[in-house]
């Protein structure tokens, strides 16, 4: 994490770029015939882990933390670890002038990892799918590392399983877990097509904080570790970093509940929001034209929202903020 801070206004998402994408080139090469996937057996019995970062190519976070692992010799004490770059050629593509931009090539790769999809690839991110899927598939836990266009509170994502829900427990991470039912929440993404190869493994997606924040890859960094640690595969003299952020009050358990598309260029928010805004039942969230959106339900909250609502595209996320009793 050597990179110095280079400060640019996004007016669009009102955050600076503190740190700028590094040069993978030395990594290309790793150990399994797969460029950017280095593999590390401690020649003792315990878990096969993975962690995946740059499933979009402007989150690069995951590839700081990565790079952490690889410069400072971190080896698993049992069973094997897996590190994959897996979007490089979209994040190598990076702008700053357009520094959204390099999150994919032809199409977004945390919707791709269905049998069909992969059975017949027809895109960058497909084919690459194709390469890493023998290693997502052999794995008993994933951790998937992202981060958020806005300055939100870090998260946990992961389907709603026992393993899952234990795991996240003691990982002791003070920021929102967000809950999904595997069956009826985004099939195609990394984690619940592991979880479908592994229904006693653990799946998680850890977004970090905001894309270009020098805060989100200490995140990053810090939770890479504790998954590490959770699962005792890290040497005791590593010293794990604290969180990058402070928990604040959106801290807690959400359960997704729909993903909502703009039907049409005219979608518009009713207020400006980055994520988790709360709503009561039957309040106003946005317009679409001519149609109006109101929240199904009480405690409903806003995850993820677009940047720049786009017609048929995934707007934005809806989720219910749980009670400890209904966790």
């Amino acid at each position: 994490m050597t990179v110095p801070p280079c400060r640019f206004s996004i007016a669009a998402s009102d955050a600076p770029i503190e740190l700028l994408p590094r040069d993978l080139s030395g990594w290309r090469q790793g150990n399994c015939g797969v460029d950017y996937v280095h593999r590390f057996d401690s020649g003792r019995e315990g878990p096969e882990l993975v962690i995946q970062a740059l499933t979009h190519g402007n989150e690069i976070c995951g590839a700081n933390a990565l790079l952490w692992l690889l410069e400072n010799n971190i080896r698993p004490m049992c069973g094997a670890m897996t590190l994959i770059f897996a979007n490089v050629d979209a994040y190598q593509t990076f702008d700053l002038q357009r520094p959204f931009a390099s999150r994919c090539l032809d199409e977004d790769m945390n919707r791709i990892w269905l049998p069909d999809r992969l059975s017949c690839p027809d895109s960058h991110e497909t084919r690459r799918a194709v390469e890493l899927l023998p290693y997502i598939e052999n794995a008993d836990s994933v951790l998937d590392l992202h981060s958020t266009t806005f300055a939100v509170a870090p998260m946990l994502i992961y389907p709603q399983t026992s393993g899952n829900t234990a795991f996240a427990d003691r990982l002791q991470f003070p920021f929102p877990h967000l809950l999904y039912d595997p069956g009826s929440y985004h099939q195609g993404i990394l984690i619940s097509e592991h979880q479908r190869h592994a229904d006693k493994g653990v799946s998680l997606v850890a977004e970090c904080g905001q894309h270009f924040a020098a805060s989100t890859s200490q995140q990053a960094l810090a939770v890479t570790l504790r998954f590490i640690a959770q699962h005792g595969m890290l040497d005791s003299c590593v010293e794990i970093p604290a969180w990058g952020y402070a928990a604040d009050d959106t801290a807690g358990h959400y359960r997704i509940d729909r993903v909502l598309n703009a039907q049409t260029e005219q979608f518009r928010f009713a207020i400006p929001v980055k994520g988790f805004e709360q709503y009561c039942k039957g309040e106003l969230i946005a317009t679409d034209d001519q149609e109006l959106i109101a929240a199904p339900f009480d405690n409903c909250a806003l995850i993820m929202p677009a940047r720049v609502p786009v017609a048929g595209e995934e707007v934005v996320t809806l989720a219910e903020r749980l009670e400890s009793t209904q966790v």
